[in-house]
């Protein structure tokens, strides 16, 4: 019997205007483990984390969560969490209410 998948990253391409930063990544994480991202700082984990998560969209490929292709959907619809170790990476609350333009 085969393990269920359930997060992949299908040939996942991410830029940030001329400046690629994720390049056609391939991962598999099957139901019920536990995965780690190490690397040097800049090497793209908080982009990885931050495209599954749905804060980012991809430049190319597809992002599967329990088998959906979540690649399109919003946040909202994609029914995952994550915690980062610094608060700093979010704007504030604060910043949202000053720069409101509606």
């Amino acid at each position: 019997m085969s393990q269920k998948n359930f997060v992949e990253l299908r040939n996942v391409t991410k830029q940030f205007g001329s400046n690629r930063v994720i390049d056609n990544i391939n991962l598999t994480i099957p139901q019920g483990q536990m995965v780690t991202l190490l690397g040097p700082s800049g090497c793209g984990k908080t982009t990885i984390l931050r495209l599954v998560a749905g804060l980012e969209k991809p430049s190319a490929g597809q992002i599967f969560i329990d088998g959906e292709d979540v690649t399109h959907r919003s946040i909202q619809q994609r029914d995952i969490c994550m915690v980062f170790q610094s608060y700093a990476l979010f704007r504030t609350c604060r910043w949202g209410i000053t720069s409101a333009t509606v």
